[in-house]
């Protein structure tokens, strides 16, 4: 006995150590309070919605990243819960979760919970209540496997489902609040559910899916372990690195042998390495070294070692000088990334560390090289930006070197450090270059950075790192800037520094810089290209300059051409500093000549237009372009957009125009704002040059401009002096204005003769295929009249184009044959003789669309007749219509461009299809066109219509005794009117659709016909008809409209008439454009009764009195169990349980009732009575 005791203790505790948890997923993301798809779905404590179905999966990844392999027994899951609410009070819930093998590597919504429970294990199965809740804390929510089912893992994925149903009558607060659970983003849906406030029946086959997986947590155990053990491959994270830093591996066993009594041991090259003794290590490389691990199998003692790896030690420091460093290879910038082996620390967050950015990152600075640069962002405290390592030789002097730019603020403080790790402990400080109480240049995508050279000398050989700090001291500042890094062994002599050019012409330019400290004793090398890729200390200087000069003139250049030049000191002996720079400028355009013209559309806003320029001559905004919205601006303009608190001093420069002395010219131009409260200032000018100091020649002022209006203004002019001209347009506003604008200048020679103005096309003139155009004629009038110039493409004419019409002396032309619904674009101009015209002045018109505008059928019209009727309104001026109709989009296999005449309306001889859906397209036509791009319409046309169509094709209605009895579902759709002339509806005139019954009079001679409605039909109003006689010869005995109890439906009642006579039942629907279901019904009380006298006679209880008023009494009320009161139409309006012999039925109306008593034994008695 002790031995067996003892034997199956051994066994309960090796189970016990066979127990794996993992975890699957990192939970990065939180769910909104009721998601469907949540393991379980409270959205709040409140929330009424109390049943939720949820599927979760564990893809096969999923599953062998977490080394669960086949054969493993699933002991528990759990599921990471948010929020600390659980289940309130006295409610309680009933809690199933079910698992199953599967294949799947998605879900998909579309399939019944009872079809996808099927071959599930019941794993899990309690109530949630009070005593058996959730855990009072956020955090995992287990579910321990309490049945006695077994579910062993067989390879693939895990499918989930959870159950979550009400137990018992629930109070609020149902929950403490709502269930929030952590997940991971998937590619694929492994989750979905549904959640209702009632039962959410087994069939359901609608679920939400998410493309998430809810963090899960499974306690497994595996197989036990027997004979020999695979160890597999051994793998690592990373093998070598580009840094000389010590790197980290994380070391794992791919495909090895799991299960119980499974023992690891972890090996190097120096031995077993203490502590190794999972399946997974890791450990810091700072030497080449190989790993490998030993897996034993405790069942056989068998030992197997898995296939090594390799790892290289890190790479040796930088120790090539000079080395640069831009940032602009980088393909990803973001917070904290850095190139390969630098590094980033400290910061107040991981929020707030050196950040690498584009220009577009943030609008204080922009980078000195683009595309990339570091930044670092306010509130940062002690930022660390760490170059990688350097090999360093005790002795030997290196400048270190980098620019930075700020945000024109203060409260930044920077320092240079120096260390042989990439950390601040153990740094050595050596330079602070900004202190928080200096103002950082900077500010508004400022590349006004500055140099910072920090000259050191190590004492010992080794490897060292250099490091940028930054942090702010007060919450002014926001943004700092760093580029364009450098490491070099300290030249003989320094280099130049601020470097500028001026004299830029179109082929040459001045380039000047400061003379370094001491100055280089055999001068300066120059070196410039178009390309902005720095020389290096091998690159043939372009140029050079004796000891002492501090400026070169660059010569034979490219026009319009942005040139990259560098400088450095010339030491002598063959010594040199570095290279300076780079420095660039665009060179000028050439000068061109009249009629020049400037539309700005050939540019990508904000950009300025090649070869024109800009100067900000104040503290405002400066000259843009841009696409504004309206005010007599249609394309793009220059703009000038207003500065919150500082005046416009800003200027916009043309090309330089060669002009000739004592010839008149003509600057033309428009201008204007988006405001009529704001007002902007405009100045126009010309000079000698493109500066503001230049433009001493003022041609126009416009102080007041407010009218959010396009305006034109010309002005002539006539230079003193041939030569190379510039025209400056000066925005003057005052500050918190708005916008202004420039756009269509036009320079030319002054014509002898104007231009014309107000060129308009009235819109009542405009025709599909015509249209007239009106302007007001010059003073003086020109001699030869006005030439004309239009086109459907928006390409402005020139003095040399051909005009299309010549020689108009009228202030107006009509232009025919245009094309229907185009743009088209319209220039006149003075003709003052053969030789001298005026400029082109422009309109824009689109004509009238030469498609008819169809009125029916309607677009996607539905129940259309099989013979329908087009009808349309008619288009001025045309010959005719074409109608074509096919049974697909752009068809014409029904009718094809079929000629109807100038009519407006057609209806089609030959019968369509019925329920077919049909395309048409009518256009028109005239002598020389045929409208084109008309809009096609479908429609649909009316289901055939059904059988009893018409009176002789009518259904025999059975009647009943109640309304419910027989009641027969019907529908009108696809009935017509009905032909015959005698089945008149005098209560009523107005109806449609019309279907047809017949009922044989019970014995009785009484019968009522009723319509009642059907739930969602659209049919709700309908017109009852009965008759006497046959079809083709009616004769009405009974009509209504509305009587019936159900809303807007019918009831006729009649009596005495013939028992064993059929009559005819017609029904109308009161609408013209709805079909749909509805009920009609034939009944009569007697047909009830004729039973319930059997029954009576069996039973032999009386009710009394008959008719009652109030009170009415039943005669032996011992076997009654139930009393049924039921009105004549068959509702059931009111049921008495266990009832007194006094039965209380004050409250019902006047007229007949049946009584239904419902007897202990299982039968019924039905007794007619009348309520006075």
């Amino acid at each position: 006995m002790k031995k067996l005791l003892l034997m199956c203790l051994m066994f309960l505790y090796a189970g016990i150590m066979a127990q794996t948890t993992v975890t699957i997923g990192s939970g990065a993301s939180t769910a909104s309070a009721g998601t469907n798809g949540d393991p379980i779905y409270r959205s709040s404590g409140t929330s009424s919605f109390h049943h939720s179905k949820s599927i979760q999966l564990l893809t096969a990844a999923d599953l062998s990243g977490a080394s669960v392999v086949p054969g493993a027994t699933i002991n528990s899951i759990a599921y990471n819960k948010s929020t600390a609410f659980n289940v309130s009070g006295s409610n309680a819930w009933t809690l199933n979760v079910y698992l199953k093998n599967s294949a799947a590597t998605a879900l998909a919504s579309g399939t019944a919970w009872s079809t996808m429970i099927g071959g599930a294990t019941l794993f899990y199965s309690a109530t949630i209540n009070s005593t058996n809740n959730f855990p009072a804390a956020a955090g995992w929510v287990t579910f321990n496997n309490n049945t006695s089912n077994t579910f062993s893992y067989t390879g693939g994925a895990i499918e989930v489902y959870i159950e979550w149903v009400p137990s018992g009558t629930l109070a609020t607060p149902f929950t403490g609040g709502a269930f929030q659970w952590l997940y991971d983003t998937t590619t694929t849906a492994q989750a979905m559910g549904t959640s209702a406030s009632s039962a959410i029946a087994a069939t359901t086959t609608s679920y939400t899916t998410q493309t998430r997986r809810y963090q899960t947590q499974l306690t497994y155990t595996a197989t036990a372990c027997s004979g020999t053990p695979n160890p597999g491959n051994t793998l690592a994270t990373a093998t070598s690195t580009q840094c000389s830093s010590p790197y980290s591996t994380t070391l794992s066993l791919q495909n090895s042998t799991v299960g119980s009594g499974v023992s690891y041991q972890w090996y190097d090259n120096a031995g077993a390495i203490t502590g190794a003794t999972t399946s997974t290590y890791t450990t810091t490389v700072s030497a080449a070294n190989s790993f490998y691990c030993a897996v034993t199998c405790s069942g056989s003692g068998v030992t197997t070692n898995s296939t090594p790896v390799s790892v290289s030690a890190p790479a040796a420091a930088i120790s090539t000088f000079p080395w640069t460093e831009n940032f602009d290879s980088m393909t990803t910038v973001g917070n904290g990334i850095t190139p390969s082996c630098w590094a980033t620390s400290g910061g107040l967050s991981s929020s707030y560390l050196f950040t690498s950015q584009t220009a577009s990152g943030n609008t204080y600075n922009d980078p000195r090289s683009a595309p990339n640069y570091m930044t670092i962002y306010y509130p940062t405290t002690a930022a660390y930006l760490w170059t990688p390592s350097f090999n360093l030789t005790a002795g030997q002097s290196y400048d270190f070197s980098f620019y930075w730019v700020g945000d024109g603020l203060t409260g930044w403080q920077n320092e240079v450090l120096v260390n042989n790790a990439q950390s601040s402990t153990g740094a050595t400080s050596l330079s602070t270059f900004l202190t928080s109480t200096q103002t950082a240049t900077g500010g508004s995508n400022s590349t006004n950075y500055t140099k910072v050279t920090v000259t050191y000398v190590p004492t010992t050989s080794g490897v060292y790192t250099f490091g940028v700090k930054a942090y702010v001291t007060s919450t002014a500042p926001y943004y700092m800037g760093f580029d364009d890094f450098k490491l070099e062994l300290t030249p003989a002599c320094t280099e130049p520094t601020v470097l500028t050019s001026s004299a830029i012409t179109a082929s040459g330019a001045t380039v000047s810089w400061t003379a370094a400290t001491p100055a280089p004793a055999n001068g300066y090398n120059i070196y410039y290209s178009t390309t902005n890729t720095a020389p290096t200390a091998t690159t043939t200087p372009t140029a050079s300059v004796a000891a002492g000069v501090t400026t070169y003139g660059l010569t034979g250049l490219t026009a319009n051409t942005t040139y990259y030049v560098w400088v450095r000191s010339n030491c002598g002996s063959g010594s040199t500093s570095s290279w300076a720079g780079p420095l660039s400028f665009t060179t000028a355009c050439t000068s061109t000549t009249v009629p020049y013209v400037q539309d700005f559309e050939s540019v990508t806003t904000p950009a300025l237009p090649s070869c024109t320029s800009s100067e900000n001559a104040g503290t405002g905004n400066n000259w843009t372009t841009s696409s504004p919205a309206g005010y007599g601006f249609t394309t793009k303009a220059l703009t000038y957009l207003y500065n919150f608190s500082n005046d416009a001093n800003a200027w916009f420069y043309t090309q330089g125009i060669n002009l000739t002395a004592g010839v008149s010219y003509r600057i033309k131009y428009t201008y204007g704002n988006n405001s009529t409260t704001y007002v902007e200032k405009l100045k126009v000018a010309y000079g000698t040059s493109a500066n503001n100091a230049s433009m001493t020649n003022a041609l126009a002022d416009h102080p007041s401009i407010n009218t959010a209006t396009a305006a034109t203004n010309f002005v002539d002019f006539t230079p003193t002096a041939s030569g190379v001209y510039y025209f400056g347009f000066n925005a003057y506003s005052v500050s918190n204005q708005y916008n202004l604008y420039v756009d269509d200048i036009n320079i030319n020679i002054t014509p002898t003769c104007s231009e014309p103005s107000a060129v308009t096309v009235p819109a009542a003139t405009l025709t599909y295929n015509s249209a007239v155009v009106n302007w007001t004629a010059p003073n003086p009038v020109p001699a030869n009249g006005y030439d004309v110039y239009y086109s459907t493409t928006n390409t402005a004419p020139t003095a040399t184009t051909t005009p299309t019409i010549s020689g108009l002396t009228a202030t107006t032309t009509t232009l025919p044959n245009l094309a229907s619904a185009t743009a088209y674009y319209f220039w006149v101009r003075s003709s003052c003789s053969a030789a001298d015209q005026s400029i082109w002045v422009p309109v824009t018109f689109t004509t009238k669309s030469f498609c008819p505008t169809v009125t029916a059928p309607s677009a996607a019209a539905t129940n259309v007749s099989v013979t329908p009727t087009f009808t349309w309104t008619a288009v001025t001026g045309v010959s005719g219509y074409k109608l074509s109709i096919g049974t697909s989009a752009g068809a014409s296999n029904i009718m094809n461009a079929q000629d109807l005449g100038n009519v407006t309306s057609y209806t089609l001889p030959t019968a369509l299809s019925y329920n077919t859906t049909y395309y048409y397209t009518l256009n028109a036509y005239d002598a020389m066109s045929t409208s084109q791009g008309c809009s096609e319409r479908s429609f649909t046309t009316a289901p055939p219509p059904p059988a009893n169509d018409e009176c002789s094709g009518a259904i025999a209605l059975t009647p009943g005794g109640t309304f419910a009895q027989n009641a027969v579902t019907a529908t009108n759709s696809g009935a017509t009117a009905t032909s015959d002339a005698t089945a008149t509806h005098s209560c009523q005139t107005t109806g449609y659709r019309d279907v047809w019954y017949s009922v044989v009079v019970p014995a009785s001679g009484n019968i009522t016909i009723e319509t009642q409605s059907v739930s969602g039909s659209n049919v709700t109003d309908t017109v009852l008809g009965v008759y006497s006689g046959s079809c083709g010869a009616l004769t009405q005995i009974g009509c209504d409209d509305d009587s019936s109890s159900d809303g807007n439906f019918s009831l006729v009642a009649l009596t005495g008439l013939t028992p064993g006579s059929t009559l005819m039942v017609g029904v109308w629907n009161y609408s013209s454009t709805t079909t749909g279901q509805f009920k009609v019904s034939a009944y009569d009380a007697s047909l009830v009764l004729a039973t319930n006298e059997v029954k009576d006679a069996k039973n032999n209880i009386k009710v009394y009195p008959n008719p009652f008023s109030d009170i009415l009494n039943i005669s032996d009320v011992a076997n009654v169990k139930n009393v049924l009161v039921t009105d004549i139409a068959g509702r059931l309006v009111k049921t008495i349980a266990n009832p007194t012999s006094e039965l209380h039925l004050g409250e019902l109306k006047q007229g007949m009732y049946l009584v239904t008593l419902e007897m202990k034994d299982g039968s019924k008695q039905t007794i007619k009575t009348i309520k006075k």
